[in-house]
């Protein structure tokens, strides 16, 4: 060994191999203990217990959270409601007993299945606006109940009969659907006059 060089002591080479292995061991063991990505697949019961949410019916609330295929055709030149569109839902759904029965146990997973409850219109809440007497008069001249026989029947002017007490104006006016009044006042028609003849008791008799 050279004169000026120094000999590092044995214990103290010990000493630092030592501390090198329990710093390697201790860094190991808290890379182990360290938080991981949670990569479980969330299931549908996950789901649904996400959205079992209390949930109470009221006129002011925003029925478009879950009714949003209705709320969609305020836009739809198509349907009738469209027409309407300036309207709150609570002015044609007026029948509040009805209304909060109909959404007693509502939650979102429920909503989205679109399984959902028909409530009734009250002929009272459309004549509150659009009169008996009006609507008659405009469509005195509509032709579009017309049978194989050439009978013209007013749509708004049906023959009494207990049939007809039946009949109100959501049998026709589907205010939420596609399509054509008339198409659709032809088959509610249809429903009871299957051989496209509006007089009464000639079929059987």
């Amino acid at each position: 060994m050279k004169r000026n060089e120094r000999r590092v002591p044995y214990s103290s080479a010990k000493a630092l191999a030592c501390a090198f292995l329990t710093f390697a061991v201790l860094a190991l063991a808290l890379t182990g203990c360290a938080p991981k990505a949670n990569d479980a697949v969330v299931t549908g019961e996950d789901e649904a217990a996400a959205v079992q949410v209390d949930f109470t019916w009221s006129e002011t609330g925003d029925c478009s959270m879950c009714h949003a295929k209705e709320q969609a055709s305020f836009e739809d030149g198509s349907c009738a409601i469209s027409r309407h569109k300036d309207m709150a839902c609570s002015q044609c759904h007026a029948d509040v007993a009805a209304l909060s029965a109909a959404h007693e146990g509502a939650t979102a997973e429920k909503a989205a299945k679109a399984v959902l409850k028909t409530t009734t219109v009250d002929v009272a809440t459309c004549e509150s606006c659009h009169s008996q007497d009006e609507v008659e008069v405009v469509t005195a001249g509509v032709t579009v109940l017309t049978d194989m026989n050439g009978t013209i029947v007013n749509p708004h002017a049906l023959p009494e009969s207990a049939d007809h007490a039946e009949v109100s104006c959501v049998s026709c006016h589907q205010m939420h659907a596609a399509g054509s009044i008339e198409k659709k006042a032809q088959r509610a028609c249809a429903s009871c006059h299957h051989a496209d003849v509006y007089e009464c008791y000639t079929c059987h008799s």
